[in-house]
């Protein structure tokens, strides 16, 4: 039953099953809605009471869950543990056979329901006369919860007995006392006790305040409505997905994604850097979709490995903000969903593989694989293109930092302003500059002030980055860059992480192209604070002396002394459609705002400016010409011709293909000139021409690892980019799309 059809039932008092529903649709409503307010104050209070930097920035969730561990509201702070979340609660009630009320449980252990250690997870049952009614949870990431390095994010770990502390399921309040064995066990493991144990009371305060909520809602409608709501809301949520999933076409989609990191070896260049492969294979067949990993890379001693749970967490996190505009979010929303993969693979390690870069590492690189199907499926839906968009979130830079600080106490912090990258291109709109990740919706940045308050640690600019997103008919957001200085302590040591430093994971759609690479970098003996004494102002490295390095995308003990200077470069949005086919008074605008250069603007978008920032149109018109010529003679022609296309297309694919019904199958013609490309039974890439696009044909800021290359597949007649793919130099081993077998 769609979104129309249910608000009909619920008038009418019918439930969406077509029985007599227990719940007056007001009262269903006014519930809902409460239940919400319930989960948005547990969540404000955890928030409040927590000193963290990083709870600040948002790096935590609040939840309320049924009775048997279904996601009923979720918050929209940080998405992908939300999964373990349900996976906690089933894996308490599976081992614990005296659950009461005042209890709170407590796992952070990634093999059973964690993403990795630091996420910390505390769950209470909520009991109405002796019955369990509900469950609410509540995690946050933990600054430090020890491990061999501080932060507890190991990059060169090689099992997982050199990262944090890893706790069972177990009971962190037993009938209201505090467990304080545990508790004193975990907080002395750490080398920020102070935070931690902080942490743990704010998780104890919004437990009890949303507790105190949902008993005052209970008494006012009852537990039976209450619960009845809970439940029926996910069903609802379960029948409209389906019913949108029965709108679009049966059939298999493929992305691949890569993690690349150091191979261990040393090496310079791409030579020290190894890929793995984040395959996914998207079935979609009635109002189903089957997710299935299997073809990804193996699992190893290195960073980046996550678990099974994270893997959920990634494709639960996609589901939510994908179909979540449409549709309440909820677990209703993951009830038609299939994850498949077997047991150790890079997506899905197992003990004792170490994964505290799990919760940034492999999982992130299977929601760019999962993103990338989904949008294909979607584009085939004039109703539903919309809601395509490239891979959100390429990369999380780690950047953590420890030491001693300004008042000689150790200290770790996580810089979360990575979180600011550019957000992708949609069919209708650009992405949004700065505008924040997927992953942590209603999250934000690190303070300025906060951080500098509290570490030794300066900044010298945190700003936006032209030419960073995607170029494209819709450009994706530009991203920050920020750097940083010590001040007030003689070093501190970096422990950086990331991936898609030699690749772009946020690839674009439809000709678009992909956004900018992840960067680290480091200038050595700079004195950037002797400069600024002096009344010079720095506003870029290149200014500085000193020694200058790109650092590698996993430095376990970068040595940042006083006198150097560390700046963090993000990973991008990719843009929508091609660039040639931007409005050139919107790429004049972006310059003005310095959005986008003068050089872009004419070598990607190939828009001639005037000296006073107009459009000079005859010199676009005939600047774009050109580089579709350039195209025309570098292109690799299908292999066959095509026969015209016949009668009135019954279907598109996005900007690229129209879509006619044939005797042998369905065929396909450009759906910008109108040119027939022929029968899509062997798969459209055949049907294009192929360019490869070298430096000069993308971002100044994208790089390409030399087993991969970056092929636009165009148009064999108008020469209009369809499609941009970042695929192995030997060719793409996926088919976008093909009929389901």
């Amino acid at each position: 039953m769609n979104t129309a059809a249910r608000t009909t039932a619920a008038a009418n008092g019918t439930a969406a099953n077509g029985t007599a529903d227990p719940v007056n649709p007001v009262t269903h409503e006014v519930i809902r809605h409460k239940l919400w307010s319930i989960n948005a104050e547990g969540a404000t209070t955890v928030e409040h009471v927590s000193g963290s930097p990083v709870v600040h920035a948002t790096d935590y969730n609040f939840g309320i869950y049924t009775a048997s561990g279904e996601m009923a509201v979720i918050g929209t702070y940080l998405l992908t543990p939300v999964y373990t979340g349900a996976m906690a609660i089933e894996e308490f009630q599976r081992r614990y056979e005296d659950i009461e009320p005042g209890d709170v449980f407590i796992i952070n252990d990634p093999y059973i329901a964690a993403m990795h250690q630091n996420d910390v997870q505390f769950c209470s049952p909520v009991f109405r006369d002796g019955e369990l009614v509900a469950w609410l949870g509540c995690m946050a990431h933990q600054v430090d919860l020890g491990g061999m390095d501080p932060g507890s994010w190991c990059t060169t770990a090689t099992d997982v007995y050199q990262e944090g502390i890893r706790i069972p399921p177990g009971r962190i309040v037993r009938k209201g006392t505090v467990n304080q064995e545990l508790w004193d066990t975990i907080v002395a493991n750490s080398r920020m006790a102070n935070t931690v144990a902080n942490d743990f009371r704010a998780f104890l305060a919004g437990l009890r305040v949303a507790e105190r909520r949902f008993h005052e809602l209970c008494d006012r409608y009852g537990s039976d409505q209450v619960r009845t709501t809970m439940e029926r809301t996910l069903d609802h949520s379960e029948a409209d997905l389906r019913a949108m999933l029965e709108e679009l076409p049966d059939g298999v989609y493929e992305h691949t994604s890569y993690l690349d990191r150091p191979d261990g070896s040393g090496n310079d260049g791409d030579q020290g850097i190894e890929l793995l492969e984040v395959p996914c294979r998207m079935e979609k067949t009635g109002d189903r979709l089957v997710f299935d990993f299997s073809g990804s890379s193996p699992q190893s001693p290195a960073y980046g490995m996550t678990t099974r749970g994270g893997l959920l967490g990634a494709v639960a996190t996609l589901m939510l903000c994908t179909f979540g505009s449409e549709i309440p979010w909820n677990h209703g929303i993951m009830r038609p969903v299939e994850v498949k993969a077997p047991d150790g693979l890079c997506v899905t390690a197992v003990e004792p593989m170490p994964v505290s870069g799990g919760a940034a590492g492999a999982n992130w690189t299977a929601t760019c694989s999962a993103g990338g199907a989904i949008a294909k499926m979607l584009s085939f839906s004039e109703r539903y293109e919309s809601f395509a968009f490239g891979p959100s979130d390429g990369s999380w830079q780690l950047s953590q930092f420890g030491g001693a600080d300004q008042h000689g106490q150790p200290f770790a912090s996580m810089y979360m302003d990575s979180l600011m990258w550019g957000g992708p291109a949609f069919s209708f709109r650009d992405g949004v500059d700065a505008g924040g990740a997927m992953v942590i919706l209603g999250g934000g940045a690190t303070d300025v002030e906060q951080q500098e308050m509290r570490h030794p640690l300066m900044y010298l600019w945190r700003r936006q980055v032209p030419d960073s997103g995607g170029a494209g008919t819709y450009r994706g957001g530009n991203g920050i860059q920020f750097a940083l200085t010590p001040i007030d302590t003689p070093e501190v040591t970096g422990v950086l992480g990331t991936h898609g430093v030699s690749l772009p994971n946020r690839t674009g759609l439809f000709g678009g192209l992909p956004g900018s690479c992840a960067r680290f970098e480091r200038v050595t003996s700079a004195a950037p604070l002797d400069r600024l004494a002096s009344g010079q102002a720095i506003t870029r490295l290149a200014e500085l002396d000193g020694s200058h390095e790109t650092l590698p995308g996993v430095s376990p003990a970068a040595r940042i002394a006083h006198g150097d200077v560390f700046e963090c470069t993000v990973q991008n949005g990719g843009g929508y459609g091609d660039p040639l086919l931007r409005d050139p008074a919107r790429v004049a605008a972006d310059v003005e705002r310095h959005a986008v250069t003068q050089d872009t603007a004419a070598r990607l978008y190939g828009v001639a400016l005037t000296p006073d920032g107009g459009v000079d149109e005859p010199a676009t018109a005939a600047r774009r010409e050109r580089i579709r010529e350039d195209r025309r003679a570098r292109m690799t022609a299908p292999a066959a011709g095509a026969p015209a296309a016949a009668g009135e297309p019954t279907g598109i694919w996005g900007s690229a293909l129209s879509t006619f019904p044939g005797p042998d199958g369905p065929s396909a013609a450009c759906r910008h000139c109108g040119a027939g490309l022929g029968s899509l039974s062997g798969g459209w890439e055949g049907l294009a021409g192929r360019v490869t696009l070298g430096a000069d044909d993308l971002g100044r800021d994208v790089r390409v690892h030399d087993a991969l290359t970056v092929v636009a597949y165009v148009c064999p007649h108008c020469v209009t980019s369809l499609w941009v793919d970042t695929e192995p130099v030997a060719g793409k081993p996926w088919r976008d799309f093909a009929a389901r077998a």
